[in-house]
């Protein structure tokens, strides 16, 4: 229907640029035909790839400049994944009369169910994570924090409250602030502060030191995702069925990163 409408407009005006219509056919094809989830999930697959690999040619070529010594650039695709999911959850507070129609988020909110066996001898993935006893810090303005404000009035009192200028002044970690740092991807979740986290989220000011940090670099010997499904490596068993194209695209990322000795 675009098509024909320019068409019809070009040719009226005595124009016959090819390029112009080629143009057009292009962004039909991307309107009529959306990509459907296992696409995404490859397309991001191959951005990733796309930016290892060229990371490792820069540092090859300029040894004394790219040294990573802070951030490796994948990290910042996993930044850029989770955005999308963190956004969603901070913007449903506002669009709804009532508290959030969201769930909470858990690891079975954006990966799999966590109660599953992954293993023919019954091992979970709380069985197979290892806790590491090291110092990290999470940025509020960067890292993927996962809150879960869920409270109308309570996200608005935080917005309203904290801050440079306002009542109870800057942001800043206190008790009430419990989040769990996930390694290798760089992956925070959030068992108490959903509010007022997502209030310096949202102001992009202030750190947070993790109450908890784990290593899942074993569950990747038994879990895979194709973009459709998690499946159990031992036996090709699924899972569970994918719920957010860009954590599971994250999950194999973290593959990938282990596998380049790359950790957040």
């Amino acid at each position: 229907m675009i098509k024909n409408i320019i068409k019809a407009f070009l040719f009226k005006e005595n124009i016959d640029d090819k390029k112009v219509i080629d143009n057009i056919d292009i962004k039909e094809n991307i309107i009529d035909k959306p990509l459907d989830n296992v696409a995404k999930f490859n397309n991001i697959i191959d951005f990733a790839c796309e930016v290892i690999y060229k990371t490792e040619i820069w540092k090859r070529e300029y040894p004394t400049l790219c040294t990573y010594s802070k951030d490796h650039p994948i990290t910042d695709v996993i930044r850029l994944l989770g955005r999308k999911f963190q956004s969603e959850y901070f913007t449903n507070a506002l669009e709804q009369r009532t508290d959030s129609e969201l769930p909470d988020i858990d690891l079975d909110t954006i990966f799999f169910d966590y109660t599953v066996e992954l293993t023919n001898d019954g091992k979970k993935f709380l069985d197979i994570i290892e806790k590491k006893d090291i110092d990290k810090i999470v940025y509020l303005n960067k890292d993927i924090i996962l809150p879960w404000p869920w409270h109308r009035g309570r996200l608005a009192n935080n917005i309203a409250s904290i801050g440079e200028g306002r009542v109870n002044g800057k942001w800043k970690q206190d008790n009430n602030h419990r989040v769990y740092l996930y390694l290798p991807i760089g992956v925070s979740f959030v068992g108490g502060g959903n509010h007022s986290l997502t209030t310096g989220i949202i102001q992009g000011d202030g750190i947070v030191k993790p109450n908890g940090i784990y290593d899942i670099t074993t569950v990747y010997k038994y879990v895979k995702c194709d973009g459709m499904n998690y499946i159990r490596i031992e036996d090709e068993q699924i899972i569970s069925p994918v719920y957010n194209i860009e954590f599971a695209a994250i999950f194999e990322i973290g593959r990938m990163m282990i596998e380049k000795g790359i950790s957040f």
